[in-house]
């Protein structure tokens, strides 16, 4: 196999130092280079070619893939996935194996195949945007994780003041034609409205909505179960008539993978939308807030990136199979 350059980030997860040996092993040449040595993840394709290398594999979280993968969309660098993070969504959206040593044999094998990346007003994502409720909470969350547990009284207090918002959603298709097998919600009048709509635009009352790439977010939220990274679309989910508490418990039941399903969300699927509303809205992208970025529009582009992985993704269950 040809040369490699290896990016880790020992301060990912339980930052194990033995782990650096036994991946530099697992996979040949190699020339490797810290999170912090390499001086912004920006610097992954200028620093894999000025060293000969013709792919490129990290090990790291989230937010260390994700950002090695946005410097190689639209290059001729394969990108190989080591998850050494906490939640490892990107890894288990495309069905790679959690353990670093069987994820180096996938790297090995040499097959690098295209997966879709998301954007929106041109800035990529990976797993999800987020726009209302979730997006202004983000923030506080970080903060809590990063020991400021007083902070917990804020969120509350964010949580309990923010209202429902109405999302205007223009569609790349027909309403119709858009609204999926998900979207089962207890108003059986706003299905049937929205099933019988030929239109592209659409008015919805929610406290949240995210747009997919991949199946998770976050805590693994599986909040788009069904959603593939290689079909060309996104999944829009539209929180429409959950309460607060209800959404809280929601979120519960579909972190770390699991597929509660629940009726009071509408989902559709496109390649392409527009999200405004009256007021400007907090946005996510991957559970970072974005400034500057209302109205939204998201796009996903097919085969945008390389990657080391699987012939085939397994099927999605659809919700509540």
């Amino acid at each position: 196999m040809a040369k490699g350059l290896l990016i880790h980030n020992p301060k990912a997860g339980k930052g194990n130092a033995e782990l650096l040996p036994k991946l530099v092993a697992a996979l040949g040449e190699v020339e490797t280079v810290s999170f912090d040595e390499l001086g912004g993840l920006e610097n992954a394709e200028h620093r894999a070619r000025a060293a000969g290398c013709q792919w490129v594999a990290v090990a790291g979280g989230d937010g260390t893939v994700e950002g090695v993968a946005a410097a190689l969309i639209g290059t001729d660098l394969p990108l190989g996935v080591i998850p050494a993070g906490t939640y490892n969504n990107f890894a288990r959206s495309l069905d790679l194996p959690l353990d670093p040593m069987e994820a180096c044999a996938v790297i090995k094998e040499g097959r690098a195949r295209p997966i879709d990346v998301g954007f929106a007003n041109e800035r990529p994502f990976f797993e999800c945007l987020g726009a209302g409720l979730d997006a202004a909470l983000y923030p506080i969350g970080e903060e809590i994780k990063a020991g400021r547990f007083e902070r917990w009284i804020d969120l509350f207090r964010r949580a309990y003041r923010y209202r429902a918002q109405r999302f205007s959603l223009t569609l790349d298709r027909p309403v119709a034609t858009a609204i999926t097998f998900g979207s089962t919600n207890e108003s059986r009048h706003l299905v049937r409205r929205l099933t019988r709509n030929h239109s592209s635009e659409i008015i919805l009352s929610a406290l949240m909505l995210t747009v997919s790439n991949g199946p998770y977010f976050g805590m693994n939220f599986a909040v788009a179960p069904e959603q593939r990274m290689d079909d060309g679309l996104l999944t829009v989910t539209v929180f429409s008539r959950f309460s607060k508490l209800q959404l809280w418990w929601h979120f519960l039941s579909i972190a770390y993978g699991r597929r509660e399903y629940h009726p009071k969300s509408i989902t559709l699927r496109v390649a392409k939308l527009q999200i405004s509303s009256p007021r400007k809205l907090p946005v996510h992208l991957d559970g970072n807030p974005q400034k500057g970025l209302w109205p939204v529009e998201a796009v996903c582009r097919a085969a945008a990136l390389k990657v080391f992985r699987p012939a085939a993704l397994s099927p999605r269950l659809p919700p509540g199979a």
